[in-house]
């Protein structure tokens, strides 16, 4: 192996772990997007931008996702939210 095959595979590595680490930050974002819809609806101050805001970055999210079981969580997520705007009259 020489010196610049090393520093391939090392950047390759690097590569794989950053985009790992965007996905766990995604991740963390969305859940403490449903944390904060979780409490609106617990306090009664429900503001449906946030419903919104979070089908959008889910749509985002689609497009970086290739597990199966993210992507069903993602779908499941998506279909709550649309059918809660539904509920108020918002598509």
């Amino acid at each position: 192996m020489s010196p610049v095959d090393g520093i391939l595979a090392i950047q390759e590595v690097s590569d794989a772990t950053d985009g790992r680490s965007r996905g766990i930050k995604h991740g963390h974002d969305l859940l403490d997007r449903l944390d904060e819809l979780r409490h609106d609806m617990l306090t009664g101050m429900f503001h449906h931008d946030r419903l919104i805001a979070l089908r959008h970055e889910i749509k985002e999210q689609r497009v970086t996702v290739e597990d199966p079981r993210l992507m069903a969580i993602l779908d499941d997520i998506d279909l709550r939210a649309s059918v809660e705007l539904a509920k108020l009259g918002i598509t």
